[in-house]
């Protein structure tokens, strides 16, 4: 029998204690990933695995997309349209004539939110239709993430607009104001393998070239807080003149 130090008495445990919890950041890790596409006439997946963007068809909390209410809109969206673009239009069409505009979303509720409370309730902000719109499009397997920043004065061509000559909803900007849901605000960046990346905004239902200069970036959003505020009195100075 191979006697032990004091030192390898104490590394052992200590490496099987390193183990478990390795294991459980991994498990953590990967159940988050949570992929569930709904099914239609068109598949992407494989172009998305190639360009590695399975990243943006992962469920959050945020983007809850198999609650049944998500995930069937998702699967009747699919089912009727004829490519990813389409699928892509027919969606920012449904959020924007279904999902009433509300600038009455608290901070706090913000945090709380999810997809699927906006399609139940049928009201929200930028934010709110934001992440039900990259919701409906992760299920139908396409690529899709919110970024934030605030609205210029300026604006683009417009690529595609559900309703023509229809601006983006947005609520004046008052002082100490860090919510997302006007000129500070959110929107989608959406990929098809024929278009690449655009943007699409939520609110009215249009998509834009991604160097649309309407859109002034702050940056992508990690998280629902993220989500939900920009505490930056710098980038609020900028966007208040911009």
């Amino acid at each position: 029998m191979v006697k032990l130090n004091k030192r390898q008495q104490l590394y052992i445990p200590l490496s099987i204690l390193g183990g478990i919890i390795l294991f459980f950041m991994f498990s953590s890790s990967t159940q988050d990933w949570k992929i569930t596409t709904v099914e239609g006439d068109w598949d992407i997946s494989e172009l998305v695995k190639e360009q590695g963007y399975e990243i943006y068809l992962v469920e959050e909390r945020d983007f809850d997309y198999t609650a049944p209410n998500v995930f069937n809109l998702a699967q009747t969206l699919k089912q009727k349209s004829s490519d990813p673009k389409d699928a892509v239009k027919d969606t920012i069409r449904y959020v924007a004539k279904n999902v009433r505009y509300s600038s009455a979303i608290t901070v706090p509720f913000c945090y709380e939110e999810t997809a699927s409370a906006v399609l139940s309730s049928g009201q929200g902000d930028c934010v709110s239709m934001s992440r039900l719109v990259v919701s409906l499009l992760r299920a139908q397997g396409i690529p899709s993430r919110t970024k934030g920043g605030c609205l210029t004065s300026e604006r683009c061509k417009v690529l595609f607009a559900t309703i023509p000559f229809a601006d983006p909803k947005v609520t004046p900007m008052s002082s100490e104001d860090f919510k997302k849901r006007g000129f500070l605000h959110e929107w989608v960046e959406v990929w098809t393998p024929d278009d690449g990346w655009f943007t699409v905004e939520a609110t009215s239902g249009q998509i834009f070239d991604l160097t649309c200069n309407t859109y002034l970036s702050f940056g992508y959003d990690n998280d629902r807080f993220s989500r939900c505020v920009i505490k930056d009195s710098t980038f609020w100075n900028t966007c208040s003149v911009a």
